[in-house]
């Protein structure tokens, strides 16, 4: 039992850590962003997509311990909230439990900033793309044109269609 909380205790610093990186990556692309670099841009996202992975994984293995931790204590743990584990634990591991979750709180609210503060931005490039694509054509409306490579008339502007 106390094993199973040792791990679990590792497996919630190792996503803190992840978060942690996670949000010095957005950083860096906001700023890639506002200097229209293109290349960091890219790089931070190919960064993002790893630590997304990595936070995947350790999610997984936080479910595969938690599930260990409650066949231990003949509980059923799925829906049992970080606040509810470090209860139960209690003594010591009830402090670092409960340390790491006010910590994985504060990561999570400075996450939730930072994809803003990247949504708002990202916005606000498209409407300065959309402004330079009205100045460059004259204003007129811009056409889509298909996988077919036929121009198709729009009651609205289009900049791209791409198929994902």
């Amino acid at each position: 039992m106390e094993n199973s909380r040792k791990t679990y205790i590792r497996v919630l610093e190792s996503l803190l850590a992840l978060h942690r990186d996670l949000v010095a990556v957005l950083e860096r692309e906001a700023d890639a962003v506002i200097g229209h670099n293109v290349q960091a841009i890219e790089k931070a996202a190919l960064e993002e997509e790893t630590l997304v992975e990595g936070i995947k994984a350790a999610e997984q293995k936080r479910r595969k311990v938690l599930i260990r931790m409650g066949g231990e204590m003949g509980r059923d743990l799925g829906r049992a909230t970080l606040r509810d584990i470090a209860e139960m634990s209690g003594g010591e591991y009830r402090k670092i439990m409960l340390r790491l979750r006010s910590e994985l709180r504060k990561v999570a609210e400075e996450l939730a900033r930072k994809n803003k503060l990247k949504m708002l931005l990202c916005e606000q490039s498209l409407a300065h793309v959309k402004t330079m694509l009205r100045f460059l054509t004259g204003g007129s409306e811009t056409g889509l044109y298909t996988s077919g490579g036929v121009k198709e008339e729009k009651s609205q502007q289009v900049i791209l269609d791409q198929e994902v």
